[in-house]
């Protein structure tokens, strides 16, 4: 605690007030900053989890669309190599052999039963059987899969997205909070400071303004000059007030001056 003396000529009791506010605001920031920090971390890593969350839907739709591309290639869109490619998956399907051998099977039974023997024609119309057959019953439906595909592909990929979207704009918006929020706290701490400072350096002023006026008040009384103290205070009455008045040092028939112009008679000046 300050002394008397330090607290009248030193501002001591404002100094000590200032040094107390300037340790709370430090306080208050640093508790302020863990405080953001650690739920800033939390709310990442939560928003990360609901992010995380959406990736199972977005890996099944890579796979339906992988079933899009092969009905795009399926349809000539990506050329005719990329057209070959998609017949070649096509007759990879279990349904394709099974219906091409069943069909055969079933023309042979018919030849045997009629007597019937191989021919050109007989196998022409044999193979445009088979084919029309694997087309409607085949082909078609696998086309129409693949497209079917495709649109679930889309759609999840899409729902997918948009949830990470979301999650992305959250975290977003959680930075902009915390950032601002942080910016909060330094002006907080940076406002305290300045109004300490300010506090501070008004008890010094006033300290000093004390000073000034017991040592001129003191010194007055030496030279038989009382009131001498306030003439720069500006706390005498009566006749002539302080010396500093309206802007500028007057100081005639003030005491200061009376008591100057006695110094100069002792001295021999005039």
């Amino acid at each position: 605690m300050a002394g008397f003396f330090d607290t009248l000529f030193g501002g001591g009791a404002e100094r000590e007030a200032a040094e107390a506010n300037r340790r709370l605001a430090a306080q208050y920031q640093t508790s302020s900053l863990d405080a953001l920090n650690s739920t800033y971390g939390e709310g990442t890593a939560a928003i990360n989890k609901g992010i995380s969350a959406y990736d199972p839907l977005a890996a099944l739709g890579t796979k339906y669309n992988a079933a899009g591309d092969v009905w795009m290639n399926a349809l000539g869109v990506n050329g005719a190599d990329a057209a070959k490619g998609a017949q070649s998956v096509f007759q990879t399907t279990p349904g394709y052999e099974l219906t091409q051998n069943a069909a055969l099977d079933a023309i042979d039974r018919r030849r045997a039963i009629g007597g019937m023997y191989a021919s050109g024609n007989a196998d022409i119309d044999t193979g445009n059987w088979i084919t029309k057959n694997l087309y409607e019953t085949q082909y078609q439906p696998w086309m129409a899969g693949l497209q079917g595909a495709a649109g679930m592909g889309g759609q999840y990929t899409a729902a997918a997205a948009q949830g990470q979207q979301g999650g992305y704009t959250n975290l977003a918006n959680l930075a902009q909070t915390y950032g601002q929020n942080q910016t909060n706290v330094y002006g907080n701490n940076m406002n305290t400071n300045v109004a300490a400072n300010n506090q501070q350096a008004a008890g010094e002023a006033a300290g000093a303004k004390n000073l000034l006026g017991a040592g001129l008040s003191i010194a007055g009384a030496a030279f038989g000059m009382p009131g001498l103290g306030s003439s720069f205070t500006g706390g005498g009455g009566g006749g002539g007030g302080g010396a500093y008045s309206g802007g500028s040092y007057n100081f005639s028939g003030s005491p200061l001056g009376q008591g100057l112009s006695k110094l100069g008679g002792m001295f021999g000046f005039g």
